[in-house]
Formats: structure tokens, C-alpha cells, sequence
């Protein structure tokens, strides 16, 4: 059978519509699952991936995150955040000497920082913003 792939304003109108109605949802699985039952009330052909929901309704600045962290056996400091793949800041300081560090990348949009200890997102809740 096929499949349509919504635009993104459909998209967001969706998770307008289910943030209205479910002002806090406590997990990525449970607000996809809303999405996407609102999606199919307008065409039954609509998929849509949970990572797409999350990044679409954080980038449009419908949806507030908190994040729990789980630790991560990668070394690798990411370039883009791994929630919303927008571009992560570095955190500098100076040290005594006079030379500066790195002391964290946090995300230019949503709450994810990165620290010595590397971190993975663990699980995501989410709240309406507007």
C-alpha cells in the first residue's frame, strides 16, 4: 500500500492541535502516537517518524523539552545536537595560564548540553510552549 509523507506545516498544525488538548506529554512514543492519530483524521496515507514530530514541534517553538540524560561509552563531541540538529555552542573558559577550554556544548535552540561526561538522550518530556 502506499504512503504520503506530510508536509511540515501539516505537521506542526498537528502538534499544535494535540499540545492544545494534552498541554504535557510524558514521552516521545506517546506524543507520536497523538500526532500521528491526529494525521490520519486528515488522511489515513500519512506516516511520520517520532524524531521528525520532536525536531518539527522544538524548531517551531510549539513544544517545550526536558530531557533525562543516560551515560554514553562515546567519546565523540557531537557538531549537531542530536534532538533538534541544530548547531551546538561551545562553552568556554580561561584557565590560569592565560589559555582557554572547552568546558561544555550546549544547543543553540533546545535545552541539551553536553559536558565531560558524554551523555546521550535518555527519554523526553514534553510541554506546550505557546
Amino acid at each position: 500500500m502506499a504512503y504520503k509523507i506530510p508536509d511540515e506545516e501539516s505537521v506542526a498544525d498537528s502538534v499544535l492541535i494535540v499540545m492544545h488538548k494534552n498541554p504535557q506529554v510524558r514521552s516521545q512514543s506517546e506524543l507520536t502516537s497523538l500526532v500521528r492519530e491526529q494525521l490520519y483524521s486528515m488522511d489515513s496515507n500519512y506516516r511520520v517518524s517520532g524524531e521528525r514530530i520532536r525536531r518539527i514541534g522544538i524548531n517551531r517553538g510549539i513544544i517545550g523539552v526536558t530531557i533525562d540524560y543516560n551515560a554514553s561509552g562515546v567519546s565523540r563531541i557531537p557538531e549537531l545536537c542530536p534532538v533538534c540538529r541544530n548547531a551546538m555552542v561551545a562553552i568556554k573558559n580561561r584557565t590560569l595560564d592565560g589559555g582557554v577550554i572547552e568546558m561544555r556544548r550546549k544547543c543553540s535552540v533546545c535545552p541539551y548540553t553536553l559536558g565531560s561526561n558524554p551523555t546521550v538522550p535518555g527519554r523526553y518530556s514534553f510541554t506546550k510552549r505557546r
